[in-house]
């Protein structure tokens, strides 16, 4: 690699005012295009809007292309000239680990197929077969010294997700200092093309939750906690899952730190270079049981944070479980002070048209691509609207006094994490979702936000510190209610128990007991506050999954499974009881078409409230659903549509000005009627004029 061929962008910079769009470099980028043709592909994306790509490519298992790795660098450097030409800036982005290695012909198949849907082919990489089984010397020790190593077996571990795909690859160990040291070498070659920002995909433990046991991760582990991990075989099958046993809770809490320290060794590597180029990162799941040891929230650089919605799940019937991700990921753009943004992967108008319209609702930046190309021109009218609208769409505040705090350390080291705390929390958020209840999910570094709400809910929080607790009593003594459902507190961080009894003395309580499943709410008040203890297991059921084919079968079809009429029935009942618990809801709605959903936030100017809508009637209807399956986006007759909105308190005494309804597809903002009262503001609509998403602004005084 030459010298530097460009530097990053001068031109000032905010991460709001960002419209992404991924620049696939794929074989015609590498091969074939000119400077020229390059130009011209910059120029369209300046064009419909965009300021800001992240680059994608065929070549995106990058280990696996080591042998071209001056080709594709050069390839970027074009890229970034063209893209700099045209006035915007560029992230590179690769999995920092992930290869290519099938075993089988299914794997072979798959490799195919990846490079085919990616505009490429194995034909167009000489050598790459062979490559994907090869072990080179670099710099003295073999490629598979690197390679994480899985504790049930002490051989490689695997790149694959349980139950989701198999990427039939080896991975590398990022505690290895072979590895960090070889790619990091590779990230100088990188810099040195002028790129804006970089993207390391990946930072993840594989093997199904077992790696990485090699033996630079027992000598750390060992130095690091004072325990030593069992050996493969049936010692580590007794160990592993075992959440009583110290040594396991500090070795998942190792996993994770370990990926916050490669992280940070990319962002030290950097910094001695003098360069901070700008980090996008992103998880498809943060509120689960995470075997992989993401550390998303703890990246000691974060410029953008956002919710990949995978390429396989089917846009039409996953958005609800998309929608609660999102709000996991506002709460970390918050209190980290970057946008949160969501990625998608829409291939036609419809569903483009969705998806920047959830987005815009859920208070995020839009990234979009079909795999393998870029839909620019398309998004162009959306991107318009917004550079028309940036107050009403940048840098939003969440309007709620429902609360649901999300346990970090619950989620990671408790045992029935998945079954019952993340159950709860994603069926009782997606039930005021889908009911039109604002809520708001806030972590831990948030605490400070607790005098904002009416109610908090903790869902099953088994993992709470002192500090935690005490935080949330001062909550419930100051008027708060507090909603504690089945096991809460019944840890501490660590994992040490506590029991009835020093729960009991701490809330005051002299009887107090977790509520058994199916027995009904027991309410203590607290101070000026109530604390509401609810059982464990009430209204786990309902909620819309993820709707993803077998593989990455995108022509397949599968059978439509609904929530059930006696679920949609619980949910109304949880929303009521929740509603009734914060004094009457913060959003009621008359005449609203059902399947149209609205979220409320106000400007970070504090001049106007916003209430999004988005059209998802019928969506969630079929009998076999796929991929094709059209938004339907219905228009509507009726009644004119009421939305009232209770005035946030931070705006009490405030007087509406006026109102107006915005769509991308109108040319003009329509004047809404609204009237107010008794710290309530109501707008009143045509139905008519709901087409695929709208937005009402209510302006104050």
């Amino acid at each position: 690699m030459s010298e530097s061929r460009a530097r990053p962008l001068a031109t000032p910079f905010d991460p709001w005012d960002t419209r992404f769009a991924f620049f696939w470099y794929n074989d015609q980028e590498i091969f074939h295009d000119t400077a020229a043709d390059l130009a011209r592909k910059a120029e369209t994306f300046a064009d419909a809007g965009i300021n800001h790509v992240i680059t994608f490519s065929c070549t995106h298992f990058r280990w696996s292309f080591r042998r071209y790795w001056d080709l594709l660098t050069d390839t970027l450097a074009r890229v970034v000239t063209a893209c700099h030409a045209a006035g915007i800036r560029v992230t590179e982005h690769h999995s920092s680990h992930l290869t290519h290695n099938p075993v089988d012909e299914a794997g072979e198949r798959k490799l195919e197929e990846r490079l085919r849907t990616r505009g490429s082919s194995i034909e167009s990489w000489p050598h790459l077969r062979e490559d994907c089984d090869a072990d080179p010397v670099i710099d003295g020790v073999p490629l598979s010294s690197w390679r994480q190593i899985d504790g049930r077996t002490g051989r490689w571990a695997r790149s694959a997700y349980p139950g989701h795909y198999d990427y039939q690859g080896w991975t590398f160990c990022f505690n290895n200092p072979h590895y960090r040291r070889a790619y990091l070498a590779y990230l100088s070659e990188l810099y040195a093309t002028g790129i804006d920002g970089i993207m390391t995909d990946d930072v993840e433990w594989f093997g199904a939750g077992h790696a990485c046991a090699c033996a630079t991760c027992r000598a750390l582990f060992r130095e690091q906690t004072g325990h030593d991990l069992p050996e493969p075989g049936p010692a580590w099958e007794r160990w592993h899952g075992d959440h009583g046993d110290p040594a396991y809770l500090a070795w998942l809490r190792f996993r994770r730190h370990s990926t916050t320290a490669f992280h940070q060794a990319v962002k030290d590597h950097y910094t001695g270079l003098g360069i901070r180029p700008l980090r996008p990162n992103y998880s498809e799941r943060a509120l689960h049981r995470d075997p992989h040891g993401l550390s998303l929230e703890e990246m000691p650089d974060l410029d953008w944070i956002f919710k990949e919605n995978d390429y396989s799940t089917i846009v039409r019937y996953s958005w609800c479980s998309w929608a609660i991700e999102a709000a996991h990921r506002f709460a970390v753009g918050r209190w980290r002070d970057v946008p949160p943004m969501s990625m998608f992967y829409p291939d036609r108008p419809d569903t483009v048209r969705f998806c920047w319209g959830l987005a815009m609702s859920w208070g995020h930046l839009y990234l979009a691509t079909p795999e393998g190309e870029s839909l620019g021109q398309t998004e162009k009218h959306l991107r318009r609207f917004e550079v028309a609208q940036p107050e009403l769409l940048r840098r939003m505040q969440r309007v709620a006094s429902l609360g649901f705090y999300d346990s970090r350390t619950t989620r990671q080291l408790y045992e029935r994490a998945e079954a019952r705390s993340l159950a709860g929390l994603i069926a009782w958020a997606q039930a005021c979702y889908r009911r039109n209840l604002p809520f708001d999910l806030f972590q831990p570094e948030e605490l400070s936000r607790l005098p904002r709400y009416r109610v908090v809910v903790l869902n099953e929080a088994v993992f709470l510190s002192d500090m935690e607790l005490q935080a949330l009593r001062r909550f419930v003594r100051a008027g708060g209610t507090l909603v504690w459902t089945g096991a809460t507190g019944s840890n501490d961080e660590t994992g040490a128990g506590r029991d009835a009894a020093v729960l009991g003395r701490f809330w005051g309580i002299d009887s107090f007991a977790a509520v058994l499943d199916g027995a009904p709410p027991v309410t203590t008040q607290v101070g000026a506050g109530r604390l509401v203890q609810v059982a464990g297991d009430y209204a786990l059921e309902p909620v819309e999954r993820i709707v993803r084919p077998a593989g990455d079968g995108r022509e397949t079809r599968l059978p439509w499974r609904p929530v059930s009429a006696a679920h949609e029935r619980l949910r109304d009942e949880l929303v009521a009881f929740l509603g009734s618990l914060a004094g009457g809801a913060d959003l009621r709605i008359e005449n609203m078409p059902a399947g149209v959903l609205a979220t409320v936030f106000a400007t970070e100017s504090g001049d106007s409230l916003v209430v999004h809508l988005v059209n998802a009637a019928q969506t969630l209807a079929g009998v076999h659903v796929g991929h094709d399956d059209p938004i339907p986006f219905p228009r509507f007759r009726g009644k004119p549509v009421g939305i009232t909105l209770r005035m946030p308190a931070a705006f009490a005494g405030r007087s509406v000005r006026q109102a107006r309804y915005h769509d991308p597809d109108v040319a003009a903002a329509r004047p809404v009627a609204v009237a107010s009262a008794a710290g309530r503001v109501t707008v009143t609509l045509d139905p008519a004029w709901i087409g695929a998403y709208g937005l009402v602004q209510i302006e104050l005084e």
